[in-house]
């Protein structure tokens, strides 16, 4: 072990590491970066209901492991080759072909040609966007696993003897009822990498080089990792980027995370928020901490790139470089203010030195992610009692439905309450009185089954309205409008949700019997019934 650095051993994590990808093979490889990666393994439930369906298989069946790439297909199906091999044929990779001018389409004929043939089971790990090309695109005589396709796609049960088991169904990142985290499979991959205990090679490696002084900012980025806190904060983000910017997180999406996290040449708290050369640290950079405008965030740079004296922050920064976190406080050093602000929330929970970074926790407070988890969870749960109609309605009343009326009504201040602007034509704005409540009853038909939005239901003159997906991006702007905030660029794809349930309410609004015109000093209703059409003045 001694002949390896905790750098070499985490490259079992980058995307780039010949390990990210198994391959079927008779031999078993001894190599001790492979046992790194062994000693990192972590079971997740979609594995074990895979394993399920291995031992419960039958003659003809077919087991369908389905996802996006990088989500560890082909790991599960290599674990278990070697103890189903006998009796079921693998297939790690649907996209793969068995010729050069073969496409994945024809090597599955292939396969299931060969089951057609003598009827041995079959175990393919396959893209969702492969499957559904097979279905569209695959031999006729394969009509049975082209049927059982498009059931699957079709959210309908498939024949007894085939089996889909999807990614998309055991999500990373959840809403559970008083859970601990937001993330038991990250938490546990973070906790398995940096525990504290002779098993745990990493730990041994990281001892060793700081021993030797060797790497001294990994090993530091290694131990901030070892918090809980810090393992929080990062899981905390992560999902934030799931639920804002509909980023899917797969498993090899994570261990490359963890790779830039730990072996960047920054610390962590900046190579969590600056960037880098995938696609899900660039997303993470949104949620920079550093780019908060507070009064108090706002007076420490200034102090901090100045040079003004504070003892406190001194002292603070003496204690930190005991445990290899060296920041530099001097004018030369343009933009470590910044990296001392992130490193503040990274820590806001934890204690550290002498504990200067804690009165900046209260500028870090951010709700939206709770705020949301207890609405959607609201949805999940609903059942229809009172109780929890109660708690629905403020969410229905206070804030999406005011939200829907503070937009619409935008440009037309003159509007009173519980009207809705339709258009103006000419000096004259046109409204229509209505009511717009939340649709209890479609709720509690209904289930928010997927953590990145929830559906929310409204119902205008006992018109009920189509679902609405409320994603976090959304969530976080109808809570701004009702504040008064404006939307801007930044905002687009939450805004043109919120155009398309405004454009909803304005369709079904329009056959209102009711319809008030207000002019340059007055304001008309009209109102019309079956038999007679009345204008009255409004004051």
């Amino acid at each position: 072990m001694s002949t390896v650095t905790l750098r070499q051993a985490l490259s079992v994590l980058g995307r780039s590491s010949p390990f990210a990808v198994s391959t079927l093979s008779d031999e078993k490889s001894t190599d001790l970066l492979d046992q790194l990666k062994s000693y990192l393994f972590i079971e997740q439930e979609i594995e074990g209901d895979f394993v399920a369906a291995l031992k419960a298989v039958k003659f003809g069946d077919v087991i369908f492991l389905c996802g996006s790439s990088g989500d560890g297909k082909s790991e599960i199906l290599t674990r278990h080759y070697d103890e189903f091999r006998d009796t079921v044929y693998f297939h790690l990779d649907a996209t793969h072909s068995f010729a050069p001018q073969q496409s994945g389409t024809q090597a599955l004929d292939v396969l299931f040609d060969k089951r057609a043939s003598d009827n041995k089971p079959l175990a393919i790990g396959v893209n969702i966007g492969m499957l559904a090309n097979y279905g569209k695109e695959g031999a006729d005589r394969h009509a049975d696993v082209k049927a059982a396709i498009d059931r699957f796609l079709g959210q309908q049960a498939p024949p007894a003897n085939f089996v889909f088991l999807d990614f998309e169904q055991y999500p990373k990142f959840n809403f559970t009822i008083d859970a601990e985290t937001y993330s038991v499979f990250a938490k546990r991959l973070m906790q398995r990498l940096t525990a504290d205990s002779a098993e745990n090679p990493f730990r041994r490696l990281a001892s060793q080089d700081q021993q030797s002084g060797t790497d001294l900012k990994l090993v530091a980025n290694f131990a901030l990792l070892g918090r809980q806190s810090v393992q929080e904060t990062i899981i905390d983000n992560l999902f934030k980027t799931r639920l804002a910017k509909d980023q899917f997180i797969t498993t090899r999406a994570l261990l490359d995370l963890l790779h830039h996290l730990l072996v960047g040449d920054q610390y962590l708290a900046d190579s969590l928020f600056c960037g880098g050369d995938s696609e899900l640290a660039q997303r993470l950079s949104d949620f920079d901490p550093a780019s908060k405008r507070t009064q108090k965030l706002d007076q420490f740079v200034l102090r901090y790139e100045l040079d003004l004296p504070d003892v406190e922050l001194d002292e603070f920064l003496i204690q930190l470089s005991t445990q290899h976190l060296v920041y530099s406080r001097t004018p030369s050093n343009p933009g470590s203010a910044g990296s001392l602000i992130r490193l503040f929330y990274l820590l806001r929970n934890e204690s550290i030195a002498n504990n200067y970074h804690h009165q900046f926790s209260d500028e870090f407070s951010d709700e939206l992610l709770e705020r949301y988890a207890k609405v959607w969870l609201l949805h999940d749960q609903f059942s229809g009692e009172e109780r929890e109609k109660t708690n629905l309605r403020q969410f229905y009343v206070n804030e999406l439905i005011s939200a829907v009326f503070n937009y619409a009504n935008r440009n037309a201040p003159k509007l009173k309450k519980g009207e809705l602007f339709l258009g103006q034509f000419g000096d004259i704005e046109l409204a229509t009185p209505v009511e717009l409540k939340g649709d209890y009853a479609s709720i509690s038909r209904n289930r928010a089954t997927r953590s990145s939005h929830f559906f929310a239901y409204l119902k205008i003159l006992d018109v009920s309205l189509s679902p609405i997906a409320i994603n976090l991006s959304l969530f976080e702007l109808i809570y701004k409008l009702n504040r008064g905030y404006r939307p801007n660029k930044y905002d687009k794809s939450a805004v043109v949700l919120l155009d398309e349930i405004i454009e909803q309410v304005t369709e079904v609004a329009k056959l209102n019997s009711r319809l008030k015109f207000y002019g340059m000093d007055s304001s008309y209703t009209l109102s019309h019934d079956d038999e007679m059409i009345t204008v009255s003045e409004a004051y």
